[in-house]
């Protein structure tokens, strides 16, 4: 990993714990880089998913596809993300979740057994990845939440108040695909939200 790649990581680390000049290079010996093509897989549904990765730049989908062949989006994910299937990670089994680049994109990977030495190695870590575990619970309890209690609009408002340009970014599907809805009726919605807002001057 180049001193350039690195640097947003650990300035990432350094924004919740001190980190040393010799912890430094712990970090950048600990992780990988790798560039992901535009519609390519960081990692598969069915295979075990051998990696966390740290979003440099890019962006992805995290998706799940139903036996009826039908993709569920799940999120969104950004620079300073961090991505991966936790249950495959960590205990082998087949992942349940796809991760597509939506544009080409390049993220820090580390596996399983280096992350265990990096949190030997710098215990004060593991702190924070338990904020990082703790921020992704929030935001899946928080979806699901909405998905009971919210309108599609509602919905549709939250995701883009939370990620500003999604929509030149992610195609109409998919963001239908997040929300629960089919495309034609994300377009419908879209149209009376435009009418409405005509029609409030």
């Amino acid at each position: 990993m180049t001193e350039v790649n690195s640097t947003r990581l650990i300035e990432y680390f350094a924004e919740h714990v001190p980190i040393s000049d010799e912890e430094k290079e712990i970090i950048r010996n600990s992780h990988e880089l790798r560039h992901v093509k535009k519609k390519g897989l960081l990692f598969e549904q069915g295979s075990h998913c051998t990696l966390e990765a740290f979003v440099l730049s890019g962006s992805f989908r995290i998706f799940h596809t139903d036996s009826k062949g039908n993709e569920h989006v799940l999120y969104f994910a950004f620079p300073d993300w961090w991505i991966g299937d936790i249950a495959s990670f960590y205990s082998g089994e087949p992942a349940g979740l796809n991760a597509q680049a939506l544009e080409e994109s390049i993220v820090l990977t580390i596996n399983p057994d280096t992350k265990e030495v990096l949190f030997n190695k710098i215990p004060k870590l593991e702190r924070i990845f338990r904020i990082i575990t703790q921020k992704h619970l929030t935001v899946v309890q928080k979806r699901l939440l909405l998905s009971y209690s919210a309108s599609a609009a509602d919905r549709y408002h939250e995701l883009l108040e939370r990620s500003p340009g999604i929509e030149q970014l992610v195609p109409q599907h998919q963001i239908a695909s997040y929300l629960g809805i089919l495309p034609e009726s994300l377009s419908r919605m879209k149209k009376q939200l435009m009418r409405s807002k005509g029609n409030s001057f």
